[in-house]
């Protein structure tokens, strides 16, 4: 399915405790996957606190995203998420 077929997209931007950071990274995405959410970006760096990732979600619902970001803060070991503005992708 390609991007254009969602009219939803929102992206989020968080870190990661360094403790087992791959494992929780998988468990977010996991989160996303069950969902029924695409995945359109995903950028990952390792900071001075852990890993920072920047993700980019698109959906047919707005309120999927919205709880995905609830989900995605029960996942131990994810920090703050915060949501990047949407002009930065907006425009293709």
């Amino acid at each position: 399915m390609t991007t254009d077929a969602f009219t939803h997209q929102k992206g989020y931007r968080f870190c990661i405790e360094a403790d087992a950071a791959i494992a929780t990274l998988e468990c977010a995405l996991a989160t996303v996957r069950r969902l029924g959410i695409e995945l359109t970006s995903l950028r990952t760096h390792i900071g001075s606190n852990g890993m920072d990732v920047q993700i980019r979600l698109s959906a047919d619902d707005d309120d999927v995203l919205t709880l995905c970001r609830m989900r995605l803060h029960n996942v131990i070991g994810i920090l703050a998420i915060r949501e990047m503005p949407t002009l930065a992708y907006a425009f293709k």
